[in-house]
Order: structure tokens, then sequence, then C-alpha cells
């Protein structure tokens, strides 16, 4: 069951590739889900999934986890650890005019460092195009 060539390059990330055989450099990851570029080493051909409620706004890279309640008795109990969300009305001065997004506190703190929402805009790593 050989799969066309042009499916992998399609598919696969640019780094894969190169363990592949079909590529000669080392580039950024890139998620074929998503289109999230990582440059950690630690990521090296590894895909980040994002939730279809954090691809419909900003979230500066936070998204839901999982996690335990650990009660008195140390049992513990599964759960969600959701990220702070909120439709906030945030200034564009190349628009000039207020834009309503799905923010989270991180990104409006994000925002505030950048110098406005158009900084933050072209400087953040986790904005890509064609993101819902």
């Amino acid at each position: 069951n050989m799969v066309a060539p042009s499916l992998i390059n399609r598919f696969i990330a640019p780094t894969t590739r190169c363990l592949l055989g079909s590529q000669t450099s080392v580039g950024p990851v890139y998620s074929f889900l998503t289109g999230v570029q990582s440059s950690h080493p630690q990521d090296f051909g590894a895909f980040r999934y994002r939730s279809n409620r954090s691809r419909r706004g900003l979230y500066d890279g936070r998204d839901i986890r999982s996690g335990n309640t650990i009660s008195f008795s140390n049992k513990h109990n599964k759960r969600k650890f959701k990220p702070n969300v909120f439709t906030k009305r945030v200034y564009s001065e190349i628009l000039d005019e207020m834009v309503r997004f799905h923010l989270t506190a991180g990104t409006l703190r994000s925002i505030d460092k950048a110098g406005g929402l158009d900084n933050y805009l072209l400087t953040s790593d986790y904005v890509t195009s064609g993101e819902g």
C-alpha cells in the first residue's frame, strides 16, 4: 500500500519530509491540521491539535486542557481546564474602528504589551492566515 508522493508532500510537515528523504533542509514544523508553526526542538515532527473553539478567536496559544480534580481522599476525577474567554471589542488603528473578537484574558495582556491590536496580529506567533 504505497501512498502517492504528492499526498505525502501535502499532509506531512516539512521537517518530517526531511526524515523521509524528500527534502534536504530542516525547517520549522507546520501542522497540516491547523497550519500552526512550532520552532521548538522538542516539538520536532509533532502536530499540535487546536480545537474549533480556539480557531474562532484570539486565544494566544491557550486551549482546553484536561487534568484531574483531586479530592481530600486523594481520588482523581477527570476534568477540563477551559481558557478564560469572553467577547470583547478591541480598537484597530488601521481600520479605525472597534472589532469584536473572542479573546482570552492573556490575549488582552499580550495586545497591550505589543502596543495595540494591529501590532499583536502582525507579531504574534499564534496568529496565522486562514484560521476561521
